[in-house]
């Protein structure tokens, strides 16, 4: 599944895989700036890490659920990560500094989101990426989880050659 490339997540590799996350987002966004590219892969790089989780697979979803464009709504989902701020706005307000849509749109306030998010949504589903892919969603989804998926293997590809 998502976990037969550890090596990667060690401190060891972090400028590697910063590399591979701003070469995959350029390549599948490049109108996106060079700057922002590398302020989202440290921000998903970051908070995988506080939060326990593979970058890569958080990349995976921000590809799949905005293609790396921060100012992305779609059906009450806002951002990078495509929060839905109406079912998820009470509980934003009391464990974030985040009081409005707006402040959800700041890419570093909603990889934040997004990624608390998906690692509860994981450990809700006792540690099943595909289930916590599901609940991510909203519901299960196969096509949206093999999207997921094919992004992570193609930036874990990246990695491989760097």
């Amino acid at each position: 599944e998502y976990r037969a490339m550890q090596r990667h997540l060690t401190k060891k590799y972090q400028a590697k895989r910063l590399k591979a996350l701003e070469i995959y987002f350029t390549r599948k966004n490049p109108k996106v700036s060079q700057k922002k590219i590398s302020r989202y892969a440290n921000l998903i790089d970051q908070y995988s890490s506080q939060y326990g989780l593979d970058p890569f697979l958080v990349a995976g979803v921000m590809m799949k659920e905005s293609t790396v464009k921060e100012n992305a709504v779609s059906k009450g989902n806002y951002g990078l990560m495509q929060i839905n701020w109406n079912a998820n706005r009470p509980w934003i307000v009391k464990t974030f500094p985040i009081k409005t849509k707006k402040q959800l749109m700041v890419p570093e306030n909603n990889i934040r989101v997004g990624v608390h998010i998906l690692a509860a949504n994981i450990k809700k589903s006792k540690g099943s990426v595909d289930k916590g892919l599901d609940r991510y969603r909203g519901r299960s989804l196969a096509s949206y989880r093999n999207s997921v998926h094919a992004h992570y293997l193609a930036i874990a590809r990246i990695f491989k050659k760097l």
